[in-house]
């Protein structure tokens, strides 16, 4: 009986058969260098996302997913099962991604896990309620900015590391939102400038926004 997994064949016979392909370290030393995101405690969603792509990219998406359950160790005739073999080959390849991509702090409160799928359940649950409390900060922070004594250029930035922040976390700020608060945190020496942009009918680009403010300091 032949199996595939991803296009890799292997065979079942009496003698135990390895895959006929095995993850080559070449091109996980490549994959590696790619993986540019390293998950700390402040970007779960970005780091997440960029690892679903590798996966799904890569066909491993059922492994992470646990929808590619573990095969039998072994056969009824007591061999070594070669898809068991196979299998954790794969999904040690998956787990390895995984750890590449974690700081030590991070790495350390997932040791013991010993297949993709638990490690990758269990930064879930760790990284769940923490991902929802920074997603609140944030928020908070960009709704109660204000320019104060920064520069304009200092302000529109910080608005926008926020804005760009969410936005990684998965939470974008709509362009309107983002103008309406860039607008609304700006001192009463700015009300004529800022009647001006809110009185007009058409619509404006955030850059262009960006653009009168500067011109106005």
């Amino acid at each position: 009986m032949s199996t595939s997994y991803h296009g890799i064949r292997s065979t079942q016979s009496s003698e135990l058969q390895l895959p006929s392909s095995t993850p080559n370290p070449v091109s996980l030393q490549s994959l590696n260098h790619a993986l540019l995101i390293k998950l700390d405690h402040n970007n779960y969603i970005l780091w997440k996302t960029q690892m679903e792509n590798v996966f799904f990219a890569n066909g491993f998406e059922e492994f992470i997913e646990g929808t590619k359950p573990c095969p039998s160790k072994e056969l009824p005739t007591g061999e070594i099962n070669p898809e068991f073999v196979q299998w954790r080959c794969f999904d040690r390849m998956v787990l390895s991604w995984l750890y590449s991509t974690l700081t030590p702090s991070i790495m350390s409160q997932i040791v013991g896990h010993q297949t993709s799928h638990d490690a990758w359940m269990a930064l879930q649950r760790i990284f769940s309620a923490s991902s929802k409390a920074r997603i609140m900060q944030l928020r908070l922070e960009f709704q109660t900015a204000k320019k104060r004594a920064d520069s304009m250029l200092e302000y529109i930035l910080r608005i926008k590391t926020i804005s760009d922040n969410l936005a990684a976390i998965g939470e974008p700020i709509k362009d309107r939102d983002h103008i309406l608060q860039l607008l609304g945190g700006l001192g009463p020496e700015y009300n004529s400038i800022v009647a001006s942009l809110t009185a007009r009918e058409d619509d404006f680009s955030l850059h262009s926004v960006h653009n009168i403010l500067l011109t106005h300091e």
